[in-house]
């Protein structure tokens, strides 16, 4: 669905990406090797997916450690070109981030939008998103449906409740600085510090699990990798011969998988099963209705700490 130029006109949309920003401001640099590791995914993922938006357009900020070595800096601006902006900082991200952004936007809305710099998003991603643009107040905007591809190639489904691509709608106030999607860190989260509203669609965005991705694992049974051609702009390789008859066997297989992952992690059914009875639902908001000014992060030490030990993602 087209964005209303005169819609359009009254939000400014960012997509944000922390590439190797710092959480805590004595965190060591990023090791150069794992820059590289993560630039690869990137530039197969993530980097292609963007550029390959259709209908609807937004800005890209991605934001890296100022410390990184001349060659990895050289990389990442020869490959921003006019598809992203490098922020380069080693200011705690979660300080910087609303600042650059006050910065950039003058228009009395503001949509921000979180995505991994090792994930992809749907061709559409970007147009559905600003599709449910209706000067809200605050509102999370959530796609709970997904694809997940692992290093053998295979393309698996996944339906995930309060993903971690979301995006949160915002008026601005006079000022003060945006809330930001990273506002409240923990996408998992997000319905309970204001309305969600969750959106039914095909598969929005694909997440590579990886080695390094430690938060990440297979979650739904393997499926034709028709989608990703349908779906997706990406140069990442992948398994596309495994359809049909022949993909049978493995999608027996992965139902097995699953339901071991379950015996082992007991935690993931209900997780799942909120999963099924949102996709049965369709869109609807769920949440709570958000205060007249959003609270202020507590417990900001355990917090970053928590974060601190993420950051190697």
């Amino acid at each position: 669905m087209p964005v209303d130029a005169g819609a359009a006109a009254e939000f400014d949309h960012f997509l944000i990406t922390r590439f190797s920003a710092v959480f805590v401001p004595d965190q060591d640099p990023p090791d150069e090797d794992w820059l590289f590791y993560r630039l690869a995914f990137f530039l197969d993922a993530l980097l292609p997916s963007v550029a390959g938006q259709q209908g609807a357009k937004a800005r890209w900020l991605v934001f890296l450690d100022d410390r990184s070595s001349d060659e990895f800096r050289s990389a990442i601006e020869e490959l921003a070109g006019d598809v992203f902006e490098p922020v380069w900082t080693h200011e705690m991200f979660l300080q910087a981030l609303p600042r650059e952004l006050a910065e950039r936007s003058a228009a009395p809305y503001l949509i921000s939008t979180r995505v991994d710099s090792d994930d992809a998003l749907a061709v559409d991603f970007v147009e559905t998103v600003q599709a449910q643009f209706d000067r809200q107040e605050r509102l999370y905007v959530d796609f709970a449906r997904g694809v997940q591809v692992d290093r053998a190639g295979a393309v698996y489904l996944h339906d995930q409740p309060s993903a971690a691509f979301q995006s949160l709608i915002e008026r601005r106030a006079p000022g003060r600085l945006p809330y930001t999607i990273f506002g409240h860190p923990q996408h998992t989260q997000l319905r309970t510090v204001g309305p969600q509203l969750r959106v039914r669609t095909p598969p929005m965005w694909l997440q590579i699990v990886h080695g390094s991705n430690i938060a990440n694992s297979i979650r739904g049974p393997r499926v034709s990798p028709d989608v990703i051609a349908q779906r997706f702009t990406i140069a990442l390789g992948y398994d596309k011969q495994r359809r049909g008859i022949r993909l049978l066997p493995a999608r027996f297989r992965s139902f097995g998988q699953l339901g071991v992952t379950w015996l082992r992690n007991p935690t993931l059914v209900p997780w799942c099963a909120e999963a099924m009875i949102d996709r049965m639902h369709g869109t609807r908001v769920r949440g709570v209705t958000p205060d007249p000014e959003p609270a202020p992060i507590r417990h900001a030490r355990r917090l970053r700490d928590r974060l601190s030990k993420r950051s190697g993602r």
